[in-house]
């Protein structure tokens, strides 16, 4: 009895002194910020999980009250301005390490995305990078136009039926088969499938939404694969999704690593994850089930939100519209030859479009630590310590009023002013990050954003639903992604398909 209360004791004199601790003697000590973030994560708890995701509110509210640099936790510092984003997101020569407590929150142990050091990111990203090269993605435009046809077949169906469509729904299928197609050479069949469900949209949505949790459990359960099914069920009922996912592309990776007659690397990113000449660590299948997975997650939910929040802002918007479907009109005569990719680019209005349906849909709500472990940052008279994590989220460069007055009005034409007056508006756009660590896939969210968008507002007539207004575009909580205050999605009726 008296070695069991001795235990409590220690346990409790340990949590005391590690308070004290952060309070008073650790490094970030002296930085401005609320006591009760600075002693433990407690706080962050409580935004993140018992508030459901309603930390980056908080943190909004702590640089009103502390300044453009504040504490958060006992290990991160967020800093609020878009001049020293740069900085915490930086690219080569310099080196940034990824958080551990962030890179795990996924479960995904193996991928490139949970590589905290430096170099291991590198040679997890580099068999990946030619893939989502410019010229690649151009090259690929035949594969996304024949998904946008099925979109198409979906709406004309709707407007035959006279049943709204759910336009969120629609985009998350029409980039779930994109980017399968294009990744592994098999599309997952979403437009196809009659039911509308999207097992990969609801694993990413699952995952996302368990990845809070996972900050705040010991780093040997955060492997979902390998925690046991029962415990797996009771603590998120939402995996058992996310393992058969997981399942479906372990399949295919099985295939890959089996077959006969090896792809050639350059086929299939699945072939190229696969390729003899990687060291023999990086070609496991765990490796390319996990990779897998991040590359068919970040290809899905993030482009099919913003896809769905510029429709919404459009169709919201007639004149804009209007405007918009005599440019593209221009370049695309008859309605099902939509032209090169790089005409498309080349309308500044469906480019301000383009870049402000990006901008309001912020890509993650959540913040993204970064960590330069071998220099001293300098902020406003602040030295931040080697190894220290320092976040700055997408939703304070995207709305900060110096660079984008009046915020989160629709205005795609504050993009055209801007380049007229020679500002190179879009360097601010964050939602894929920057640096070492950005989003691979910019160039293909791009591109699915360019041509559904010119597809749909040259050939679909629309109205929004009734129920559809601005509470669904309106961000309410960080699950990772957005979740807007209304979440029954964004829906319309397809009023005619245009033929001429």
């Amino acid at each position: 009895m008296f070695a069991y209360y001795a235990l409590i004791l220690a346990f409790v004199f340990w949590r005391v002194a590690k308070v004290v601790y952060n309070l008073y003697f650790h490094p970030l000590a002296k930085f401005p910020g609320p006591k009760f973030a600075a002693a433990s994560h407690l706080f962050e708890f409580y935004w993140s999980i018992v508030r459901d995701g309603e930390l980056i509110w908080e943190i909004e509210r702590m640089h009103k009250k502390y300044g453009p640099i504040v504490r958060i936790t006992p290990h991160e510092l967020h800093i609020c301005d878009p001049a020293f984003y740069g900085e915490i997101y930086a690219g080569n020569p310099k080196r940034v390490n990824g958080d551990h407590r962030f890179t795990r929150s996924t479960g995904v142990t193996e991928s490139m995305f949970a590589a905290v050091d430096h170099d291991l990111h590198e040679a997890r990203r580099k068999p990946l990078t030619k893939f989502f090269s410019k010229r690649s993605i151009a090259n690929i435009q035949p594969i996304i136009q024949d998904k946008v046809e099925r979109v198409i077949l979906r709406m004309q169906e709707a407007c035959q039926a006279g049943a709204p469509v759910s336009l969120t729904s629609l985009a998350a299928a029409f980039t779930a088969d994109t980017i399968s197609h294009y990744a592994y050479g098999v599309s997952i069949g979403c437009l196809d499938d009659a039911t509308g469900r999207n097992m990969l949209s609801e694993a990413t949505q699952s995952v996302l939404a368990m990845g809070h949790w996972l900050k705040f459990i010991p780093v040997r359960f955060t492997n979902a694969k390998k925690m046991p099914p029962g415990l797996v069920a009771h603590l998120f009922p939402q995996a058992a999704v996310v393992l058969r996912t997981h399942r479906a592309i372990s399949a295919l990776a099985l295939g890959v690593l089996n077959a006969a007659e090896p792809k050639a690397p350059h086929e299939n990113m699945f072939a190229a994850l696969a390729n003899p000449e990687l060291p023999a660590e990086q070609r496991t299948l765990g490796r390319l089930e996990d990779e897998g997975f991040v590359v068919l997650a970040a290809g899905t939910e993030t482009t099919a939100y913003s896809l769905s929040v510029t429709m919404f802002y459009l169709l919201d918007n007639p004149a804009i519209f209007d405007s918009l479907f005599a440019d593209i009109k221009a370049v695309m005569p008859n309605p099902t030859a939509c032209p090169p990719l790089s005409v498309l680019e080349s309308l500044p209005l469906l480019r301000g479009v383009v870049n402000e349906g990006l901008r309001l849909s912020l890509g993650t709500l959540t913040r993204h630590p970064r960590v330069a472990p071998d220099r001293v940052l300098h902020y406003k008279g602040w030295a931040i310590p080697p190894g220290t994590p320092c976040s700055m989220a997408t939703y304070f460069v995207h709305t900060d009023p110096e660079l984008f007055p009046d915020p989160w009005k629709f205005d795609p034409y504050r993009w055209i002013r801007a380049a007229e007056r020679g500002q190179h508006l879009e360097s601010h756009l964050a939602l894929f990050l920057k640096g070492n660590r950005a989003c691979l896939g910019i160039n293909m969210a791009t591109a699915e954003m360019y041509m559904l968008t010119a597809n749909l507002v040259r050939r679909v007539q629309m109205k929004l639903h009734e129920d559809t207004n601005i509470d669904c575009v309106l961000p309410a909580k960080d699950h990772t992604i957005v979740v807007p205050k209304n979440t029954s999605g964004i829906k319309a009726y397809v009023l005619g398909i245009n033929t001429a």
